[in-house]
């Protein structure tokens, strides 16, 4: 028997319908996989039947397509509260702490499969995107055991399967993921040739290009006349120099943020603490080889695909810069920038271009909010 319920389909019509969206081919392609789905999981299989097998949706395509805003659609309409949605590397984060907690034990990720699968049914990856060895080394293995689990994925990307830890080391190890992703989710490309983030019009609200450090600060002490100036806070046990701070803001120089030992977990922390931070002296990055050479081959007993890299300058800044509006977009907090270029040419080189785009995608939209 099949319960009618509210359908995916038809809110995204009439959200199209209110002039809330303008309609979009590829979008309505996806809206029709989402909905079949929703549609598979609120039918109610009776006692003598089996349990079905149930495709995720994979939702890849250009930064600007409305992928997020699909998920968005789908997850808050779906009626169960065995779901969960998240950031892919927050999820990876939480198993990686529960792998450290069964250290010894026997099959730890069925362990940990299982206990997941005891409290959702469908698990929602916003950003799914793999660059870290520790990450791509567990995935098939995870991910078989979510499946075996009935654990349904939906996921967005930037990319199709076969493009996922592209170039990465050990990557043959990696690709039964790619199989098993193919083989449980339908693979719907969003690529239409809108991009939804300028249907506006572009603006920078939240983001200034070569402001005087005068009156960058001026916009701060305005918001927030009684904060401080010229501190430090502790941050896992580090010192943070910051320029200003309030109660629920934060002004810091772009070298003391992006530039030496700190890390996403910095990031989420900040992202939790503050609901506005200012960044000054946002540099260009990826201006400029260093000269240095990366060379895809055999490294350290690893094997990657053939590939030449050159490091450009800034580079590991740039790195963390992403990690961070990562963390504050996710966490709907707001970044205010004030930088030596535009949004679309302040990261330059080639080694993290792709990441880069979504990085780019997220800070124009946060000039709308």
């Amino acid at each position: 028997m099949t319960v009618n319920y509210p359908q995916i389909l038809k809110l995204y019509q009439a959200k199209i319908e209110a002039g809330e969206l303008r309609f979009d081919n590829a979008q309505h392609s996806a809206v029709n996989a989402l909905n079949n789905l929703s549609t598979q999981l609120c039918t109610k299989k009776l006692w003598w039947q089996k349990t079905p097998f149930v495709k995720g949706v994979y939702l890849y395509g250009p930064v600007g397509r409305g992928k997020s805003m699909l998920m968005d659609l789908f997850y808050k309409n779906l009626p169960t509260e065995r779901k969960q949605r998240l950031h892919f590397h927050h999820f990876m984060a939480q198993v990686h702490a529960q792998l450290a907690q069964l250290q010894g034990q026997k099959n730890p990720l069925t362990l940990i499969a299982k206990q997941w699968a005891k409290n959702i049914n469908v698990l929602c990856f916003d950003e799914f995107f793999i660059s870290d060895i520790g990450d791509a080394m567990i995935m098939a293995r995870l991910f078989n055991a979510l499946f075996d689990c009935g654990v349904v994925l939906v996921a967005t990307s930037n990319v199709k399967p076969e493009q996922l830890y592209r170039n990465g080391l050990q990557r043959a190890r990696f690709l039964p993921t790619i199989d098993l992703i193919n083989n449980h989710c339908h693979i719907v490309s969003v690529a239409g040739q809108e991009d939804h983030r300028f249907r506006y019009g572009k603006n920078n609200r939240h983001y200034f290009i070569n402001l005087p450090n005068d009156e960058f600060n001026k916009l701060f002490i305005k918001q927030y006349p009684q904060a401080t100036k010229n501190q430090s806070l502790q941050v896992h046990s580090r010192a943070l120099p910051y320029l200003f701070k309030a109660n629920n803001a934060l002004m810091i120089d772009f070298m003391a943020l992006c530039s030496g030992p700190r890390s996403a977990q910095d990031y989420m922390l900040l992202a939790k603490q503050f609901n506005v931070l200012y960044i000054a002296n946002v540099p260009k990055m990826g201006v400029g080889a260093t000269g240095k050479v990366i060379v895809h081959g055999i490294e350290d007993s690893y094997q990657r695909e053939k590939q030449t890299l050159d490091e450009h300058y800034l580079d590991d800044e740039a790195r963390r810069f992403i990690a961070l509006v990562d963390e504050f977009y996710d966490c709907h907090k707001l970044l205010v920038i004030n930088a030596q270029a535009q949004i679309e040419t302040l990261y330059e080189g080639k080694k993290l271009s792709f990441e880069y785009a979504r990085t780019q995608s997220r800070i124009v939209e946060m000039q709308n909010w």
